[in-house]
């Protein structure tokens, strides 16, 4: 966001181990773009543990008008072992500093072992992001299995279900978790059911398209399609346009 004067650029990529190249982990690499070269460059955040699979990587990157830089990491298709346990960075939120360092006042740091940069936790594949600077909130879309794709409110400390609680069921046609709802489990503003495979997410502010401020916009994978949904405080209808 400070790009102009500092040349700080951001991406996420899927790391291999340096001593295994069979694993592999999504990571944040951080460096200055000068003169059409990267200098300084180096990762400023590796989620763990790395993984053989090679899918639910996630991954978006969003900052808030704070600084504080969000990444979205995916549970690499591993939903028993990650998203509901705290002491790895697979399926969760993470809030960090601008420069990788975690913020002291993010929900889990005092968490005994606990991964401290958790921000929310319970996500299957989070590939949308976005920070609405109006009202200071973030939200994200993200696959579920076999319907179940979601876009949740996105904040400190709450856990988003998957796979306890979720619209979708799996690849043979059986029910994940409980079914939908359970207590202490987030509920998204928005599912779809079938799947449509949500990526990249935007919040439109601009003041070029009047009738389409507020829109909220989603790229499908599944049928390439650009979805807009008409936003209604923190309630996005299940029927858009």
């Amino acid at each position: 966001p400070d790009f102009e004067n500092n040349h700080l650029i951001y991406l996420t990529y899927s790391k291999p181990k340096p001593d295994d190249d069979g694993l592999a982990t999504t990571a944040i690499f951080s460096g200055r773009l000068e003169n059409n070269d990267i200098t300084d460059g180096k990762d400023i955040f590796i989620s763990e543990p790395y993984l053989s699979t090679n899918h639910h990587y996630g991954s978006r990157m969003i900052f808030d008008k704070d600084g504080y830089l969000f990444v979205s990491i995916g549970e690499r298709g591993r939903r028993d072992d990650n998203p509901q346990y705290l002491g790895n960075d697979l399926g969760k939120i993470h809030r960090l500093n601008a420069d990788g360092s975690v913020p002291a006042d993010n929900p889990f740091y005092n968490t005994p072992n606990a991964k401290k940069s958790i921000y929310s936790y319970g996500h299957r594949n989070p590939q949308g992001l976005c920070y609405n600077p109006v009202t200071n909130k973030i939200y994200d879309n993200e696959h579920g299995p076999r319907g179940g794709d979601e876009v949740n409110l996105v904040e400190a400390g709450k856990n988003y279900g998957w796979p306890v609680a979720t619209y979708g069921k799996d690849y043979n046609d059986e029910r994940v978790g409980v079914g939908p709802w359970y207590s202490g489990i987030e509920e998204p503003l928005h599912y779809w059911d079938p799947s449509v495979a949500p990526s990249s997410l935007l919040i439109y502010g601009g003041e070029n398209y009047q009738n389409w401020r507020n829109s909220w916009f989603v790229t499908t994978l599944r049928e390439r399609t650009l979805i807009r949904f008409v936003r209604s405080e923190n309630h996005v209808p299940h029927h858009g346009v």
